[in-house]
């Protein structure tokens, strides 16, 4: 049987899967390399594998431990006995570490994945990429590159299509920026499930185009058949001398109606036409002339009663229409993010990488339900058993891995242990799915049953935080499942449809409701929640001001700054505070309060000016005679010297005194033109360093740091980098130490996991339902013909799809958005553990559609609504606590904290000292040839790095680069690279060679063969003449000739030959020796 542990925030589930891995632990003492635990992040990972080791170690040393009680009495075993045990296993553990198997669910899905290299396609030594926007921007590219071939003639019809809808809405349309918006789709599981499928479909054009006539034969039917019935109410009304006028209604009468589908205005008819069926009544009034009365009730019998019908009818079975108007809509995306598909797909084979997102899918095709002795068999493996952390988080894919592993695990009735909360699912932009846990899960080990226990204590927070949120969040489920289930009935849904869907969201916040732990049951906390009316100011610029005031009021009751988050749902909001606080510091230098803070969503490197200074020199020197980058460069240097002025007064200054960098300055420019990109960044900050602030050190050296990196990773091109830096550099941060005494701003993404003793939200609003430009793409299986033509189509979410033949998909999706965005709000309130303290705009119009209006309607609706969960737990009445005429809610008495004794201890920080820079001249000089390390024979060297630099020759024009390739990544110096340079044109300039070099062949340098009898052979150099003759050549740098290499040509031409060239000649090349010698 499955166990299952349902646990809230804060209720101790750490503390139980660290009981439930001891358990396993002492139940078979040798065993541990056969537990595996898996969670979801790198922090939770090194947390358990740490608390389970101390506590091994306390138990072991005979310290106190709270698991001591619970193992004597589940093993009856002494206390003794158990710290002996614990010793042993600890000893065991320590001495393979690396054999403790606690890791991500990405780290394990990674090991499983080099088991199945080779029924992937990819080839040994694959290289993994994290950064899946860098991918995609390349494919991007790749593909508009690709525009203008004959046979992308359809996708560029479709990408004109997609930019004119844009322009259409008033939505951006910048191309590149807006394909890579949309191109994010293909990562969704809900595209890759259907990916191969959808290749299919869209191989052929063709397709594409049947399938819209068809599309567009039902929209032209539909619509011909309203406009028919518009004009014969038109006609109807002449025949029997009528205005619509002369109706009930009179110029607002629904007569009016039949003009507008006459005219090509097809909206639905309202409620009052709809009425009209075969009701006289409602035609007249009793007030109208009995002559007109008599015309209209001639009319109603005479054909007009039943035209509004058919109308009616007409519109209320327009499923058809709709849906294929939907699909019409957005259809070309399939074809553009097919594309897009190939040509990441393309990218991947040619740099022999995989995404990290690729992971899951690729295992998915691979494992897809196989037995696992099979999956152990290949990764060499075997595990007894499984404990999944943050179940909630998991994926489609990730779970349908994982299920055969865990089902053949019960089967030996082994424990294998889940652990999870729906209400913690946020994550859904990485394909997590909390239906899994919410009803999959039990689906799926019907079988084998489930255990289930709910961990009800909270151990995190004070009684009124913990009050606050089983209030709140059992109204506001409550609330939002009616504000979802409005309009449902008018939809295509049926009855069991509607019923499931009408209380998916309150069963999800179900059983939410906690108990006070013990310690907290005597300490109460602080509430308060301030709504602010926008006025002369915008509310979050008030909400600013009010979170200065709060950060205030909390270091003056006595917490410690690294005792309080500020927490955000954006990137942008944390850029937000973070300036508001370095401008208030700034502007109040002898404030008694602190403002000192660390994140790693604020701090962009970006952002700080004198980084702004040096992308803007970089950008010069890349091209050095464009007069306008020089100048903005000195602009650039003059807001970061006179930062106290406004760039109205630095224009001003700049312009009548036409300023410029002194002579000496602009020489060193010019100097570092010729340097490496790295040397030139280093020469640009040691020239400007007096420029650079203090306070700026971290940023420049971020700077300094992220070009190291990623020099190491790409070229050292400077316009490659300044691209690269435009796409993706400027949203870098930098990484902040966690022991720092300083306020925390992150994201409530970023919170997960964590708990503070005072959290404020200053911007507490974000909308519940993503619409208009911010609509997602909904990714529908039709199920109905002609619409199931294609397996997989890309709707618009908007309302109208209610009335499709995708209302399911519709309703779907907006359950998994209000759940999305309240799950982010109890993450966000369960952070708190005295202190929560939130901001929000006030409501302005009625309705729900935003966190801020959900939260206000919740304090106002709390006194008419029930105080009990849904299980029937009493909750504290909000009402009681909302001040409507003040717009606040508070709920307890600030609070006061206090620390025990050695708590409250300050960290010792060390200020960061100016960055130096040392002459290269007296630098230590290192020759990074780190592969040949431990080789001490300079004449092996020498040939590798020969082999190394022809390896990189097609013709005789590649040798300066090449050679300039092995001076920058420090294989040689610049005098050697001349030598060399000279020394190779002298070689393949021999009358011998010479046609070899002259581009006049097809070359192909250090390229395998593969033979049928699983091994591969790689030559130095293989060409081909246009009549198919093969020349494979070797080349030899040492002085003595050896008959085996003779032998290794020989293997070369006889599997050229295999491959069907019938005329190969092998040659031996004896570069020092001056001689070339035909293998035969």
């Amino acid at each position: 049987m499955l166990t299952l542990y349902r646990a809230s925030a804060g209720s101790g589930k750490t503390y139980k899967l660290t009981e439930a891995f001891l358990n396993l632990l002492f139940n078979n003492p040798g065993g541990f390399k056969r537990i595996l635990a898996v969670t979801f992040t790198n922090k939770a990972t090194e947390e358990m594998k740490t608390r389970i080791v101390m506590e091994l170690y306390a138990l072991a040393d005979g310290e106190k431990s709270g698991y001591l009680e619970g193992l004597m009495k589940r093993f009856d075993r002494t206390e003794q006995s158990i710290r002996n045990e614990a010793k042993e296993i600890l000893i065991d553990v320590l001495h393979d570490y690396s054999s403790f198997n606690i890791s991500t669910i990405d780290r394990f899905f990674q090991q499983t994945m080099r088991a199945f290299t080779r029924e992937i396609g990819l080839q040994g030594g694959y290289g993994l990429e994290m950064d899946e926007r860098m991918v995609l921007t390349e494919a991007v590219e790749m593909m508009l590159n690709d525009l203008q071939k004959p046979e992308n003639k359809n996708l560029l019809d479709w990408l004109i299509r997609f930019t004119t809808d844009k322009v259409e809405n008033g939505d951006s349309w910048e191309l590149r920026k807006d394909i890579l918006g949309l191109s994010q789709e293909i990562f969704k599981e809900s595209f890759k499930e259907y990916a191969d499928k959808v290749n299919e479909d869209t191989a052929q054009k063709e397709t594409l185009q049947n399938y819209k006539a068809k599309l567009d034969g039902i929209v032209k039917e539909f619509e011909a058949k309203v406009k028919l019935l518009g004009e014969k109410g038109v006609s109807l009304l002449d025949q029997y001398g009528l205005k619509f006028s002369d109706f009930k209604g009179g110029s607002r009468s629904p007569f009016g109606y039949f003009d507008k589908l006459a005219s090509g205005d097809w909206k639905e008819p309202t409620a009052t036409f709809c009425n009209l069926v075969d009701t006289l009544d409602n035609w007249s009034t009793a007030k109208a002339a009995t002559e007109v009365k008599s015309q209209i009730e001639s009319a109603y019998h005479g054909g007009l009663n039943d035209c509004v019908r058919q109308i009616v009818d007409l519109f209320s079975n327009r499923a058809d229409y709709l849906s294929a108007v939907s699909i019409l809509r957005f259809y070309y995306v399939l074809a553009i993010l097919s594309d897009v598909s190939k040509q990441v797909s393309a990218y991947r084979q040619e740099k022999n990488i995989m995404l990290i997102s690729d992971t899951n899918e690729l295992l998915n095709k691979v494992i897809d339900e196989s037995d696992a002795p099979f999956i152990y068999e290949k990764t060499g493996v075997n595990i007894d058993n499984f404990m999944i952390d943050e179940f909630q988080d998991t994926s489609s894919m990730q779970w349908s891995n994982f299920r055969p592993l865990i089902k053949n695990s019960l089967a030996e009735d082994r424990f294998n242990l889940i652990v999870g909360d729906v209400k913690q699912s946020i994550y859904r932009f990485r394909n997590s799915d909390w239906t899994l846990l919410d009803t999959q899960i039990a689906k799926d080990f019907i079988s084998e049953g489930i255990e289930e226990q709910v961990l009800e204590d909270n151990w995190r927070s004070c009684k009124c935080i913990v009050d606050f949120n089983n209030a709140f969040f059992a109204l506001s489920s409550r609330i939002l499942q009616g504000e979802f289930n409005l309009g449902m009935e008018e939809s295509t849904l049926n009855e069991d449809q509607q019923d499931e869907m009408s209380h998916k969201l309150t069963k999800a916040y179900g059983k939410l409701y906690q108990n006070v732990a013990p310690p907290f049951l005597s300490q109460d906390g602080h509430v308060k929640v301030h709504f602010i009316e926008e006025e002369e100011v915008s509310w979050k610029e008030a909400a600013l001001d009010l979170m200065i005031e709060s950060l205030q009021k909390l270091q003056q009751d006595g917490y410690r700054l690294s005792d309080i988050a500020v927490l955000v749902r954006t990137n942008s909001e944390a850029s937000l505070v973070a300036n508001k606080l370095l401008e208030y510091k700034k502007e109040n230098p002898d404030s008694p309060e602190r403002y000192e803070f660390i994140s790693d969503e604020a701090l962009f490197i970006g952002s700080a000016a004198s980084v702004r200074f040096m992308i803007s020199l970089l950008r010069y020197l890349n091209k050095p005679d464009d007069e306008t980058l020089y100048k903005l460069a000195v602009m650039e240097h003059l807001r970061l010297e006179q930062q106290n002025k406004t760039i109205t007064d630095l224009a001003d200054v700049f312009a009548e005194e036409n300023v410029h960098f002194d002579g000496p300055v602009d020489a060193e420019l010019q100097r570092l033109q010729t340097e490496s990109l790295y040397e030139m960044i280093e020469g640009l900050v040691a020239l400007f360093a007096p420029a650079i602030p203090d306070n700026e050190q971290p940023f420049v050296q971020a700077l300094l740091d992220m070009i190291m990196d990623y020099m190491n990773r790409e070229s050292g091109d400077l316009a490659r980098y300044l691209k690269w830096w435009d796409d993706f550099g400027y949203r870098k941060t930098i990484v902040t130490p966690d022991a720092q005494d300083a306020i925390r701003i992150m994201t409530v993404h970023k919170s997960k996991g964590l708990g503070f003793r005072a959290v404020v939200m200053p911007f507490t609003d974000w909308e519940i339902e993503s619409k208009g430009h911010k609509a997602p793409i909904l990714w529908c299986k039709p199920s109905k013909a002609p619409f199931n033509e294609l397996t997989l189509v890309p709707i618009k979410y908007t309302k109208d799809l209610i009335k499709t033949i995708f209302a399911m998909d519709y309703y779907h999706e907006k359950l998994h958005a209000y759940i999305d965005n309240l799950n982010t709000l109890y993450v966000a309130f369960t952070r708190a553990k005295d202190e929560m303290i939130l901001f929000a705009p006030k409501a302005k119009k009625d309705g729900i559609n935003s966190i801020a209006s959900l939260m206000e309607s919740v304090f106002n609706m709390a006194s008419s609504l029930p105080a009990k969960t849904l299980e029937d737990d009493e909750i504290v009445n909000l009402g009681d606590y909302w001040d409507d005429e003040q717009a606040t809610f508070e709920y307890g008495d600030w609070w006061h904290p206090k620390y025990k004794q050695g708590e409250k201890k300050t960290v010792q920080e060390i200020e960061m000292k100016r960055i130096e820079s040392i002459d290269l001249g007296d630098r230590l000089s290192l020759r990074l040839q780190d592969r040949d390390i431990l080789i001490g024979d300079e004449q092996l060297k020498y040939g590798k790095l020969m082999h190394e630099i022809l390896g990189e020759i097609t013709t005789h024009e590649d040798i300066e680069a090449a050679v300039e390739r092995m001076i920058i990544a420090g294989m040689i110096t610049s005098e050697e690279g001349i030598r060399l340079c000279d020394l190779l044109q002298k070689h393949i300039s021999k009358p011998e060679v010479k046609h070899w070099f002259d581009g006049s062949l097809k070359v192909l340098n250090e390229i395998e063969i593969l033979s049928v009898d699983d091994f591969a052979k790689r030559p130095d150099r293989v060409m081909i003449d246009q009549g198919n003759q093969v020349i494979v050549v070797d080349y030899k740098f040492g002085h003595i000739k050896d008959k085996l290499y003779h032998y290794q040509v020989r293997n070369y031409v006889k599997l050229i030959k295999q491959m069907g060239f019938k005329n190969v000649k092998g040659y031996l090349w004896y570069i020092e020796l001056n001689q070339i010698e035909q293998v035969r």
